[in-house]
């Protein structure tokens, strides 16, 4: 008889076009310096998982830095001409270095489609959507893989006073309703290491994850929550955002939700 307990991984795909900031937010987020940094396309080109939470009975929520999404035009004409747009991708045999923005797309799209629970789709704030037409692109490609997205407004800064940042995610909710398995617009700032913004992210994760999984992503964010009180309490009781040296007091805000689970 097999007494062993199965544990549970819940995995997390950071998706973005490239150089949008992603393996900075999994810096913040994992609080360590992981992967690299740099000002150039393609910098990460396979996706790598990075524990954010655990327990002790081996339970784990898997944070995967991804490469970016590039050449994204090229690469959505070519789907759709396919019968099987993901399968085709899949299949595809591109040069890791000749077909560098090919290969990379590629590699996102099969961590996103073979591992995660959730994908979280970054998007740099400081463009307008109605510009930001790789956006667009990368949303319909998103559509074929069929597991829920969260996206999230990087470089907005950190929280302030006033309606910023509920306006910038109602602007992007409604440009983008149109996508149904988009089912929240959150800001998360890479520069800003805001605990009120990641408790925002993981409340709406657990509302994606199957049922069989809520019961261990609950330990999980138990135990996030019980650091976090830790970490308040060696302060002066205030949940705070800090950005470099300097730090804010958040506001409070909703949520910008969009449709519901199954």
């Amino acid at each position: 008889m097999n007494d062993s307990i199965q544990n549970t991984i819940i995995n997390l795909s950071l998706i973005s076009h490239t150089n949008a900031g992603k393996t900075t937010l999994a810096r913040t987020l994992l609080g360590s310096d992981i992967g690299e940094v740099r000002d150039a396309p393609h910098v990460t080109d396979l996706a790598q998982a990075y524990p954010m939470l655990s327990t002790k009975q081996g339970d784990a929520l898997l944070l995967w830095d991804t490469p970016g999404f590039g050449d994204t035009a090229r690469l959505l004409r070519r789907l759709k001409m396919s019968g099987n747009p993901v399968g085709w991708i899949l299949a595809q045999v591109w040069d890791r270095f000749a077909d560098r923005p090919l290969w990379c797309s590629q590699q996102a799209m099969r961590n996103a489609r073979e591992r995660a629970d959730v994908i979280l789709y970054l998007v740099n704030a400081c463009e307008d959507p109605q510009d930001a037409a790789y956006v667009d692109m990368e949303m319909q490609i998103l559509s074929w893989i069929g597991k829920p997205v969260i996206l999230l407004l990087n470089q907005i800064g950190p929280p302030s006073e006033g309606d910023r940042e509920a306006q910038e995610e109602e602007k992007w909710r409604l440009h983008l309703q149109r996508f149904p398995f988009l089912r929240a617009v959150l800001t998360l700032d890479a520069f800003a290491r805001c605990w009120v913004q990641e408790g925002v992210l993981l409340d709406t994760v657990s509302t994606l994850l199957e049922p069989e999984k809520q019961s261990a992503f609950n330990t999980l964010h138990d135990s996030w929550r019980a650091k976090k009180s830790v970490l308040l309490s060696r302060r002066d009781g205030n949940p705070r955002c800090t950005t470099g040296t300097h730090r804010v007091r958040p506001r409070n805000r909703q949520q910008s939700k969009l449709g519901q689970k199954n």
